[in-house]
């Protein structure tokens, strides 16, 4: 009886999470901590589970990697480094594809900055490339929704957003083709509403132009000032990032040797710079709160029966089909609660309950993350850093029609995850 009890507690704080009425985290906590004690863990034990042995579980090694990201990317933003590539990138949008390539361009840097941050604020460049785009004969709602997606790339395929931490942990995975497999289907919603926006241009009888070199130089002008500072310098740190951290050395390690290369190539003080590092690390409270309560939560769900009740209720999925089941509950998970963060309540113990059919841990963890990061834009493009951030930056937009455009590139982009999930499951 006490079992039942403690499975219905953590329905109704799983109920509660969905809904969003009450403090995620903290109703996370206490709903999990009530759990447990009704279910007869005990708050520490010699042996044994225990509540605390189960705290100590959320304290997973990708905390680690993450700092060190948070280490580089503080540094590369004080340097001046970052700026400089979102300049580059967004010059080399315009100077392939007009506005629509400078939107899209716009997008994937603030992506970029979202997949370190945990966080994707596309107002940041928005608000210089959404004015310009406009002016090359991208429409203000095309503009504003491909500039969203940019939230795509920086929940999905970032390292620091607590609910895709959570599935690592629970997955066993690390960081790395993880990201770019997440990367992909973030690129085919970007490249989807590039194509919609070019199209759209040439069919009215237009031309994709851009501006000349000067033109886009005097914009961005208005973004920072970094002329001071050569392109070349500013990508190296970077390159030597990604290069390295796919190669199996610890990602802290890299992310430490990055960190110090951009100190010695902008010519900063060395005791200045640690202190900009250190100032990064700071972004790490919330998802290093989230990912313990998170895994903690997850931790007390298999331990007082609600993994097993929910394994004989689908059974016959598991057997069959169990990635389709991960995808098809994480969508819905996110276009419910529109909310990554808050999705987690239900896609975790899922997550669980496929690791535990025997499922290819890539699989389940891409479908898990790829399902509810894309379903929570479908339907109002993401209440908190979605689409109302930024339509006030982009002239003449508005939060329905920018989201009306969005919904057949989040399609796109959910037909790609699927292709690729499938594919892993099969491999």
């Amino acid at each position: 009886m006490h079992l039942i009890i403690a499975q219905l507690i953590i329905a109704a704080t799983l109920i509660l999470m969905v809904i969003g009425r009450t403090p995620l985290f903290m109703t996370a906590m206490f709903g999990a901590t009530l759990a447990a004690l009704v279910g007869g863990i005990p708050l520490t034990a010699a042996q044994g589970v225990s509540i605390k042995s189960l705290l100590i579980g959320g304290l997973n090694p990708v905390l680690v990697d993450m700092a060190g990201i948070l280490l580089f990317i503080g540094i590369m933003k004080t340097s001046g480094f970052l700026s400089v590539i979102i300049k580059e990138v967004i010059k080399f949008g315009n100077y392939v594809g007009g506005g629509p390539g400078i939107i899209t361009a716009a997008a994937f840097v603030a992506g970029v900055i979202g997949m370190f941050v945990g966080y994707t604020q596309a107002a940041i460049t928005g608000v210089i490339a959404g004015p310009a785009a406009i002016k090359l004969g991208v429409k203000p709602n095309e503009a504003a929704g491909a500039l969203q997606h940019a939230n795509n790339l920086g929940c999905g395929a970032g390292f620091a957003h607590p609910t895709e931490l959570s599935i690592l942990a629970l997955t066993g995975l690390t960081f790395g083709m993880f990201n770019i497999w997440m990367a992909i289907s973030a690129f085919a919603i970007m490249g989807a509403g590039w194509w919609r926006m070019r199209n759209r241009i040439v069919a009215e009888g237009g031309q994709v132009s851009k501006f000349s070199k000067e033109q886009i130089k005097s914009i961005l002008d208005g973004f920072d000032k970094t002329d001071h500072i050569n392109p070349v310098k500013a990508f190296i740190p970077f390159i030597v990032l990604l290069v390295f951290a796919s190669s199996g050395i610890p990602v802290f390690v890299v992310c430490f040797v990055a960190a110090l290369l951009t100190i010695l190539l902008s010519g900063r003080n060395i005791m200045q710079s640690e202190t900009d590092m250190v100032e990064g690390v700071k972004m790490l409270s919330v998802p290093f709160t989230a990912i313990i309560i998170f895994l903690f939560l997850s931790g007390v769900i298999n331990n007082v029966g609600v993994i097993d009740t929910l394994k004989n209720f689908f059974e016959p999925i598991l057997n069959t089909a169990p990635i389709a089941l991960m995808f098809v509950v994480s969508m819905i998970a996110g276009v419910v609660t529109q909310s990554y963060t808050g999705a987690a309540a239900i896609i975790l113990p899922f997550v669980t309950l496929v690791m535990g059919s025997g499922a290819d841990p890539m699989a389940t963890a891409v479908a898990a993350a790829s399902g509810g990061n894309i379903g929570q834009y479908y339907l109002t493009g993401g209440p908190v850093s979605g689409l109302n951030t930024v339509t006030p930056v982009v002239p003449g937009s508005d939060l329905r029609g920018a989201n009306l455009f969005q919904r057949p590139n989040h399609i796109v982009g959910a037909i790609v995850a699927a292709i690729i999930t499938v594919g892993l499951a099969l491999v």
